[in-house]
């Protein structure tokens, strides 16, 4: 899936229409749009950046985008009612990340997340790190709900309904 807006590199490679081609490139850019439209999420939510987020060149350091997702993830699940006395019933697995624009310390940052899938004892989430219409970074990770012991257990059935219902995920 495309969560882009066109790019300058990309209208670059587009061609100015010709006069007996009126709006050719509109119609390939609405085209192009209609193919690249951004992911939906439910949940959205501000996390604020901090000084020491920033490089020297005030660009935000990539690992700072695990934090901002995190945070939003936390948010997340405590809004949903799904965390029980700041305890978090799951850990993180694995995550893939792609980065697409540099963020700046200037810049009001949202993160958008949506729960995907519901395993036996996992779950896969999605993210957009976000700039007003800008994403930064898009990320899926996947979750394993552990018990005490931090040993994989089912999700419980309360968890996953509510996230079924929220996230309207069919069949789970």
């Amino acid at each position: 899936m495309c969560y882009e807006r066109f790019t300058g590199s990309l209208l670059a490679k587009l061609q100015k229409p010709k006069s007996s081609d009126p709006g050719g490139i509109d119609r390939i850019a609405e085209r192009g749009l209609r193919q690249c439209q951004r992911m939906f999420y439910r949940f959205n939510t501000e996390v604020p950046l901090r000084w020491v987020d920033v490089d020297s060149a005030g660009i935000i350091n990539n690992a700072v985008y695990m934090s901002l997702m995190e945070q939003a993830r936390y948010s997340y699940f405590a809004e949903l009612g799904l965390l029980q006395g700041h305890e978090v019933p799951f850990v993180l697995a694995e995550t893939t990340m792609q980065f697409v624009y540099p963020g700046r310390l200037d810049m009001p940052i949202q993160v958008a997340v949506a729960t995907t899938k519901l395993g036996t004892t996992s779950f896969h989430m999605r993210y957009e790190v976000q700039s007003g219409a800008q994403v930064l970074c898009k990320a899926t990770m996947a979750l394993v709900y552990v018990d005490k012991q931090m040993k994989a257990t089912a999700l419980p059935n309360d968890f996953r309904e509510t996230l079924s219902q929220f996230e309207q995920l069919a069949g789970d």
